[in-house]
């Protein structure tokens, strides 16, 4: 998660969307006073910041990576909430987490109980890196201005740096290399769509997309 008074934007954090490569790029143009949480394990590039906050002046905590946008509005208050440009990004559902399953069997990081996992089992057990509600309010309406297509990472991210007055190339590639490519059915493409129904309205994502 970032949140930059300096460029007045809030970056929320989705799963598998290169959001880590994205934060070590939005790191080169942070201001002194700017938000940025740690990344675990840490990447060469990412320097956090300012993460620590006091809850009702008694509790000391710290911001966490995958804050949700309701979570932020919390810290920064409603009036910097609404000024600020709020974005994110998404991917495509059943490419999401095909590469959610990579991490999980893959990663030294997460693949603990996870070695022989295969695509099947994890399908068939419907545990899905859905984010809708990192983005939207309890009512399910949008809490961002903009969700960015990770297939179209690049430009759009440069378009949303365009507008707020920076430059950013994406160029990190980080927590990468642990990617692999499953047979996947129509029954599995169903059952990962049904279950990122409520994201696809936002996003627009469809089945027909995948053919």
């Amino acid at each position: 998660m970032i949140v930059s008074h300096r460029h007045k934007f809030i970056f929320v954090k989705t799963v598998k969307t290169a959001g880590t490569s994205i934060e070590v790029d939005l790191n080169k143009v942070l201001g002194a006073g700017d938000i940025a949480t740690p990344i675990v394990p840490a990447v060469p590039g990412h320097m956090p910041q300012n993460f620590a906050y006091r809850k009702c002046g008694l509790f000391s905590r710290n911001c966490s990576n995958h804050m949700s946008a309701r979570e932020i509005r919390k810290i920064v208050g409603r009036r910097a909430f609404r000024k600020y440009f709020v974005f994110c990004v998404e991917r495509e559902p059943v490419d999401k987490c095909m590469s959610h399953y990579s991490m999980l069997v893959n990663s030294p990081v997460h693949n603990r109980g996870n070695q022989g996992l295969t695509w099947d089992d994890y399908v068939a057990r419907g545990k899905f890196p859905v984010d809708v509600g990192k983005y939207t309010d309890r009512h399910g309406g949008l809490l961002v201005h903009r969700i960015l297509k990770y297939e179209n990472l690049a430009e759009e991210l440069r378009s949303v740096a365009d507008m707020l007055g920076f430059e950013v190339d994406l160029t990190a590639k980080a927590k990468s290399g642990f990617r692999e490519t499953c047979p996947v059915s129509e029954r599995q493409t169903k059952i990962i769509y049904d279950a990122f129904a409520k994201s696809n309205r936002y996003t627009g994502y469809s089945i027909p997309d995948r053919v």
